[in-house]
């Protein structure tokens, strides 16, 4: 992987990590196929330079439905994000420095995602929009930093001081990390069973990006899926197999083995045919049963969950 802002070029993973250089060559000699795929990521601000004021406060929302049944407390949301948009002066400072763009000087090469593209191609591709909806997201309750999502950007460090101050807003406001892109490799998921096995090497199990998928849930699911399986695998025990009418984990993984993807894979309610079944408010009736099965679920929920039931 490397990663791109401006003209500075890295061999490095996301957040400066260290990357796997020589990984790739190692999967092609085992008869994966490789593609080059891009993701983006936007500025993070110190929170404490922010003039909320010229935002709109979106608060948490009440009485929230817990997304575990073993949840016994009502969680709380005691943060805020805050709404704003870009404008007219943003749009200009982008279309003055599309020069400078690595999406558009050919120094990015991989296939990016359709559904969240970099500030720069929303610009070029919806010319006639005035503006475009931001969000200040607060990264954790740890630190000081905002996610200003809708900003993805892989301009220089200079042109995207200017973007952030042209926002009202935003106008004094610290940048603490630069947006990048990010290119790395991925490979043919239709390589791939739906336990997430390699079919030509037995015993390899992939999961994430590797995948072609782009999003933290999307790689935490194939991560659940595909552990279970290099488990049952070592044991010799039955694989796991989740249908598309169980869970939208179900969808994901049979989407990328048996349809395959040529661009960032994210996990929408469209792709899912049982969509109208897959709720939070049910996932324990399509589940649990099958966590039971596979020794994922104690006897003290299982004995909970049957009582329910």
């Amino acid at each position: 992987s490397r990663t791109i802002t401006g003209e500075i070029i890295k061999n490095e993973g996301p957040a400066g990590f260290k990357n796997a250089s020589a990984l790739t060559q190692s999967l092609i000699k085992l008869g994966f196929n490789v593609r080059r795929f891009k993701t983006g990521t936007p500025p993070r601000l110190d929170k404490f330079s922010i003039n909320y004021n010229e935002f709109i406060e979106q608060k948490g929302d009440e009485g929230i439905q817990s997304f575990s049944f073993m949840t016994d407390k009502q969680p709380k949301n005691i943060e805020s994000c805050w709404l704003g948009y870009t404008n007219e002066k943003t749009k200009q400072i982008v279309l003055d420095n599309l020069d400078r763009a690595p999406m558009y000087s050919g120094t990015i090469v991989g296939v990016g995602p359709r559904y969240c593209p970099s500030f720069e191609t929303k610009i070029v591709r919806f010319r006639d929009k005035e503006r475009h909806q931001l969000f200040l997201e607060p990264e954790t309750l740890e630190n000081d930093e905002i996610y200003l999502q809708g900003l993805s950007t892989s301009m220089p460090m200079d042109v995207q001081h200017e973007l952030v101050a042209s926002i009202s807003g935003l106008e004094k406001t610290k940048i603490v990390k630069y947006g990048y892109a990010i290119e790395y490799d991925a490979i043919d998921c239709l390589d791939l069973y739906p336990t997430l096995e390699f079919k030509k090497v037995k015993g390899i199990f992939t999961a994430g990006q590797i995948n072609g998928t782009s999003g933290y849930e999307e790689a935490g699911a194939q991560g659940v899926v595909a552990g279970i399986n290099a488990n049952q695998y070592i044991k010799g025990k039955e694989s796991l197999i989740l249908p598309r009418d169980s869970s939208y984990i179900g969808v994901l993984i049979d989407d990328l083995v048996t349809k395959g993807t040529n661009e960032p894979y994210r996990m929408m309610t469209s792709r899912a045919e049982y969509r109208l079944l897959l709720r939070q408010d049910n996932a324990d009736l399509r589940l649990t049963e099958i966590g039971y099965k596979f020794g994922l679920v104690d006897k003290q929920r299982y004995k909970k969950f049957k009582t329910k039931l």
